[in-house]
């Protein structure tokens, strides 16, 4: 098993228990103590689990444990407005936009219904619901596996459909956004669906609030500068604002919902 593959399955093993010891993680990825210990130390310095006497627990942070989709939608809703309202004003009438799951994404294509003549594909079942009366409006729900709470499909029904798929935009939520991971996912299945949203796309863009930032989830999607462009809020502090930029991240600071967006493309 290569390395990577290894400390997948490590933190696919804490996500399900929480915490779990050396022996217990040796015995299930049929390896010695010491490679275990050598993937704590690794996956603790990039943000993914704390080590404790023994073994490891996930993060305070950890995206890991998945909250229910009402609680969600009511976090940070003022910024995400905001954040969605700047990113429906990169969309045009007659375009074909790819939605993500997620809350804010809902909140996204809430906005959009004020457009014409949009196709929307999305593998999100509220999202669907949400526009599928919007007249004017093609919407396309991709086919797969219903996952409870938050109502979204995935599989290779829905990696099938994808394939074929092409957009002007793709519009993705995120679990975390951190400088080493990435942007990252709190579950592995939703993932391969996420990435060729991402494909179908001629444009990415990241639409997030601000406390993302700094979280790491289970399983990563794509680096920083895979996407054309972040979308958040104003949360962030100066300083981080000037790390993320300096690692290649496009962010657009959303100020308030009537302020016009800043964008760096540096």
């Amino acid at each position: 098993m290569l390395p990577d593959q290894r400390r997948k399955k490590l933190l696919e093993v804490l996500n399900l228990a929480g915490a779990a010891d050396v022996a217990r993680l040796a015995a299930t990825l049929e390896v010695s103590p010491a490679t275990v210990r050598r993937d704590l130390q690794y996956l603790e310095e990039h943000g993914f689990l704390r080590r404790t006497h023994g073994g490891a627990v996930l993060p305070f942070e950890s995206t890991a444990f998945y909250p229910h989709h009402e609680s969600k939608l009511q976090q940070n809703q003022a910024e995400k407005l905001a954040v969605v309202r700047a990113a429906a004003g990169r969309v045009s009438n007659g375009d074909v936009v790819v939605l993500d799951s997620g809350t804010t994404t809902l909140l996204l294509a809430r906005e959009l219904r004020a457009k014409r003549d949009l196709t929307v594909v999305t593998s999100d079942l509220k999202i669907a619901l949400e526009l599928t009366d919007v007249p004017g409006f093609e919407v396309i729900c991709v086919g797969g596996t219903v996952r409870p709470r938050s109502y979204n499909t995935f599989g290779p029904f829905a990696e099938q459909m994808l394939r074929e798929l092409h957009a002007n935009h793709t519009f993705l939520g995120a679990d975390g956004i951190d400088l080493v991971a990435g942007v990252t996912n709190a579950t592995v299945t939703e993932v391969p669906v996420k990435r060729l949203m991402m494909r179908c796309g001629l444009t990415v863009t990241v639409v997030a609030d601000h406390a993302k930032f700094g979280r790491v989830g289970l399983a990563k999607v794509a680096d920083l500068t895979d996407f054309a462009e972040i979308i958040t809020g104003p949360g962030l502090s100066a300083e981080t604002i000037r790390r993320y930029r300096a690692a290649g991240a496009r962010l657009t600071i959303v100020e308030d919902a009537e302020a016009e967006p800043r964008a760096n493309v540096a």
